[in-house]
C-alpha cells in the first residue's frame, strides 16, 4: 500500500518561498526545434502524465500516485486539499546538417493535479497534463527552375505548439479496500506555424513569410480502479477513450483523427516498511489514427522502486516501449530515472527531483535525451 505521507514539523514558511522561486524560474530564450523530431511525423509526441515521484521510478507508480494524471480512482487516497505541479527542462542531441549535431533545450510543466475531498468517501479534482507535444523547426534546401535557371532556396518551417488534456475527474472508496474513479477530458490547445521561403539570389527575390494557427479539440473520458489484496499488495487498472482529434485553420475544419483507446495495469508491492516496488504496462490502439500519419499501437512498461523513509526516500527505476509515429513501424525508447524527495511541516509540503535518461530510435533517426524534473506539492 501506499505509504502515508507524514513528516517533520516547522520549515513552512521556508518552503513556500522556495516553491515560489523555483516555479517562477523560466527559459532566458526560446529555442527552435525544441521537442522530439519523433514529434514531426503524425499528430506530435505524446506527453507521461506522472508526477516527478512517479516519473523518478520509470512511471511505475503513476497508476497509484494521486499527483500523476493517469488514473482517477487514486484521488480516492487524497484526505485534504492538495495541489501538485511537475516542472521538466529536457536537453536533447539532433544531428544538425550545420554542425553535425546541435543540443536543444525545452522547459515544460506537463502536470497539475489539484484535489481535495467533498464527502466521506469522494474526492474530487482536476488539471492539467501534455497530451501531445509538437513543437519543431525544419530547414530544408532545394533549387528550383525560374525563368528558365536554377534558383535555390531555403525553406524553414517551425510550429509551435500542442494539445493539453484538462480534465475533472473523481475518485470514490467503495470499501476498505476497493476504490473506483472517472474523469472527463477536454482536448484543447494550438500550434503557430510560421514558414518562411529564402533564396540565395536575394537581389532579384524577397524572403517570404506565411504564419497561421491551427486549434485542436477533443473530448475523452477515463475509468479506473484500485483494490488493496493485503496491508502490503494492490493492483491498479484502468480504461480511457477519446474521441477525434480535429484541427480547425481559420475557423475551417481541415483534419479530423481518431484517437486512442487506452488501457493498462499495474502492481504495487511493500516488502518492508521502507520499500515500495511498482511495475505497470499499458496498451494505446494509435494506429486507428489514420495511415496518413504512420501511426502504430503502442505497449510501455515500466518497473521502479522507492527506498528510505517516507520523509527522504530515493527512487530508481526503468521505462521501455515504442512511440505511436513513424516510418516503417513504431520507434522505440528506453529509459532511466532516479531521484530524491523531501517532506516539510508535517507532510504539508512536498519537494521531489529526479533526472531522467531517454534513448529513443526510429527509421533514420536517434535521439538521446536529458531530463531534470523538479515537482512541488502542498497540503495546506
Amino acid at each position: 500500500m501506499m505509504r502515508r505521507a507524514d513528516g517533520p514539523t516547522g520549515g513552512w514558511a521556508a518552503f513556500t518561498t522556495l516553491a515560489v522561486v523555483v516555479l517562477s524560474v523560466s527559459p532566458s530564450a526560446r529555442l527552435p526545434a525544441q521537442d522530439s523530431q519523433f514529434g514531426i511525423q503524425g499528430l506530435g509526441t505524446p506527453g507521461k502524465q506522472e508526477s516527478v515521484r512517479a516519473r523518478s521510478a520509470g512511471g511505475a507508480f503513476a497508476p497509484f500516485d494521486a499527483f500523476s494524471p493517469l488514473m482517477d480512482a487514486a484521488l480516492a487516497d487524497i484526505r485534504r486539499l492538495s495541489a501538485g505541479v511537475t516542472n521538466g527542462t529536457s536537453w536533447r542531441d539532433i544531428p544538425s546538417p550545420d554542425s553535425g549535431e546541435v543540443t536543444l533545450r525545452t522547459t515544460r510543466f506537463p502536470a497539475l493535479v489539484l484535489a481535495g475531498p467533498i464527502l466521506p468517501r469522494l474526492t474530487v479534482g482536476g488539471g492539467f497534463a501534455t497530451y501531445l507535444d509538437r513543437s519543431y523547426g525544419i530547414t530544408t534546401t532545394d533549387t528550383l527552375i525560374i525563368r528558365g535557371s536554377p534558383e535555390v532556396v531555403t525553406d524553414q518551417i517551425k510550429n509551435d505548439g500542442g494539445v493539453t488534456d484538462v480534465r475533472v475527474a473523481a475518485g470514490f472508496r467503495l470499501g476498505r479496500r476497493l476504490a473506483v474513479g472517472a474523469g472527463i477530458h477536454l482536448l484543447t490547445g494550438s500550434s503557430r506555424i510560421v514558414a518562411t521561403r529564402r533564396f540565395s539570389d536575394s537581389s532579384d527575390y524577397r524572403t517570404s513569410t506565411s504564419r497561421d494557427e491551427v486549434a485542436y479539440e477533443g473530448m475523452g473520458t477515463s475509468f479506473s480502479a484500485l483494490l488493496d489484496l493485503g496491508r502490503d499488495l494492490r493492483v491498479a487498472g484502468w480504461y480511457r477513450t477519446d474521441s477525434k482529434l480535429r484541427a480547425d485553420l481559420n475557423g475551417r475544419t481541415v483534419a479530423e483523427n481518431d484517437l486512442p483507446v487506452s488501457f493498462g495495469g499495474g502492481v504495487l508491492w511493500s516488502p518492508g516498511a521502507q520499500v515500495v516496488m511498482a511495475g505497470s504496462v499499458a496498451w494505446r490502439t494509435w494506429s486507428t489514427a489514420g495511415a496518413g500519419v504512420n501511426a502504430h499501437d503502442t505497449f510501455n512498461w515500466s518497473f521502479g522502486a522507492e527506498i528510505g523513509s517516507v520523509n527522504s526516500p530515493f527512487r530508481v527505476g526503468a521505462r521501455g516501449g515504442q512511440l505511436p509515429f513513424g516510418l516503417d513501424g513504431a520507434p522505440t525508447e528506453i529509459g532511466y530515472s532516479a531521484g530524491l524527495g523531501r517532506q516539510f511541516a508535517a507532510g504539508r509540503g512536498r519537494i521531489d527531483i529526479g533526472v531522467e535518461r531517454l534513448q529513443r530510435k526510429g527509421t533514420g533517426l536517434t535521439e538521446p535525451v536529458w531530463t531534470l524534473l523538479l515537482g512541488v506539492t502542498v497540503r495546506p
